[in-house]
């Protein structure tokens, strides 16, 4: 540009000629002459035009169309299955019998692929209009040891609040979990979410964005009022708010380690994490904070039902000849008279409900273990009417929950009476339903006090707590009945009693 100007003003303010000019700047009388019949400044634009090297040789004009189909082709595929410019060299080599050089085929091929490069649209979101779903992984530090947990992450796209809760798993029944929680914690149902192709979600995918969604999430989307739009295959792109907050999740929510007992405390923190993200961060060019745009955006949502979404797995099984009915290589007990039938078993993330007839007759906390049993004796005490004798053994009296002096009563119980004491001690057993296991504990810990193991002082000492004992009063004079004042009891004589015997005595 110098030179141009220099060139520029010796010819036409000082008047000297192209051969004056080449000489007092040193340069050839063609490069002057060339300067003096452009009209414009020679730009960066115009000098590679002037003097770049041809974009390619006969030999890569040949290939461009095939080099292009392929790239093209790659960009509607998984990011890490797509062609180097090596790979593409070899294959012209090998299909298409290329003669060209390496090095040049790398320059084209890069810019071929910038040409191809997605171009990105800034957004902005209407409030209450839509969030955005995604999976993580983080590790934790459960009870002393390491553990994977699966992070469900949702953050909203106006007012970009985050909504994050960790499970072991992720099963349907989590998947459905973790929105009853994200909706209580929004206070409310913003109308669209926007979902990767996950199975838990979606059954097959159709043309287009058009999928088979899974009965579970439509009967879910279906009680909260809200639509699910789901990405083009491999493209996570599409929702890269949240794809940016699993991440910062993982990064800032869980380094160092969290350390807890259990799974409902780690979940508490990262209820907290989130208030308090809200509160410090702003939203993008905005000065609010994302909790003050949070209250705005509450009142574009839809309300919440007045009922929970049941978040389960509902299933259907039959209950063997123990009682017993399998989850998940797990058995849990049922009431023994279901035995033979064909029940309902609801699985949520941490319970799971069996239903009869429309009547819930289990419910038990879900076990992540294999193989395991999980009884509960009331619902085995009807056979053990009939089968007294079983007690001591029964899986179901073992078990933890039942308190330790059940069984020290009942040992006594058997050692003084034998197979009476045991169809007595189940009888006692079955008053917890009338007055609770709590008082029926208590009522064992009073008679264990008195050393008399049997069922009459266990029966009296929970008609004491339960304020059911018969209560003795004087009548007065005035309202005692006249025949009674007149009653009175003869007392026995000894010769009587030699008369029955014949007068023999002893």
């Amino acid at each position: 540009m110098a030179q141009f100007h220099n060139i520029k003003f010796l010819k036409e303010v000082e008047g000297l000629s192209q051969r004056q000019i080449a000489k007092k700047l040193g340069i050839s009388r063609n490069t002057v002459s060339k300067y003096l019949k452009q009209n414009e400044p020679p730009t960066t634009i115009n000098r590679q035009k002037v003097y770049g090297k041809k974009e390619s040789s006969d030999e890569i004009k040949r290939v461009l169309p095939i080099i292009d189909q392929w790239l093209e082709e790659d960009f509607k595929r998984w990011g890490k299955q797509k062609h180097t410019a090596a790979r593409i060299f070899r294959r012209l080599e090998d299909e298409y019998q290329f003669k060209g050089s390496e090095s040049n085929l790398r320059k084209v091929v890069a810019k071929r692929k910038k040409k191809l490069q997605e171009i990105f649209i800034p957004l902005d979101f209407q409030l209450g209009h839509q969030f955005q779903f995604d999976w993580g992984e983080a590790d934790i530090f459960l009870q002393g040891r390491i553990q994977r947990v699966y992070l469900f992450c949702i953050q909203l796209s106006a007012s970009r609040v985050r909504f994050v809760r960790a499970y072991l798993h992720l099963k349907q029944e989590a998947f459905l979990d973790g929105f009853v929680h994200e909706f209580e914690f929004f206070g409310g149902v913003p109308t669209e979410g926007l979902f990767d192709n996950l199975k838990t979600a979606v059954e097959k995918i159709l043309q287009g964005r058009d999928r088979l969604e899974q009965e579970a999430f439509l009967a879910l989307q279906a009680h909260y009022l809200f639509k699910a739009e789901f990405c083009n295959v491999r493209s996570g792109n599409e929702k890269g708010r949240v794809e940016g907050t699993v991440g910062y999740i993982r990064r800032n929510a869980f380094v160092p380690l969290p350390n807890v007992q259990s799974m409902d405390e780690l979940n508490d923190y990262l209820l907290e994490w989130c208030l308090k993200e809200a509160e410090q961060r702003t939203v993008p060019y905005t000065k609010e904070t994302v909790a003050q745009m949070w209250e705005k955006e509450k009142e574009y949502f839809h309300p919440l039902p007045e009922k929970r979404f049941e978040a389960c797995k509902l299933v259907s099984c039959r209950v063997d000849k123990t009682s017993l009915v399998t989850i998940e290589t797990n058995k849990y007990s049922v009431p023994c008279r279901f035995v033979g039938q064909t029940v309902w078993a609801k699985i949520f993330v941490d319970r799971l409900i069996v239903v009869a007839q429309n009547e819930v007759i289990a419910e038990h906390s879900r076990s992540y273990e294999q193989n395991q049993m999980f009884t509960i004796l009331d619902h085995y005490l009807e056979i053990l009417v009939k089968k007294p004798r079983a007690v001591r053994d029964a899986h179901a009296f073992q078990s933890s929950d039942i308190p330790e002096v059940f069984r020290r009563f009942h040992r006594k119980m058997r050692e003084q009476e034998g197979a009476i004491g045991d169809r007595k001690f189940v009888r006692l057993l079955l008053l917890h339903r009338e007055i609770g296991m709590e008082k029926l504990t208590q009522a064992l810990l009073e008679a264990e006090k008195t050393q008399v193991f049997r069922y009459e002082v266990v029966h009296e000492k929970i008609q004491r707590l339960t304020n059911n004992s018969f209560m003795f009063e004087n009548l007065s004079r005035e309202k005692t009945p006249t025949n009674l004042l007149d009653y009175k009891i003869q007392k026995s004589s000894i010769a009587q009693y030699g008369q029955l015997t014949g007068g023999q005595m002893k």
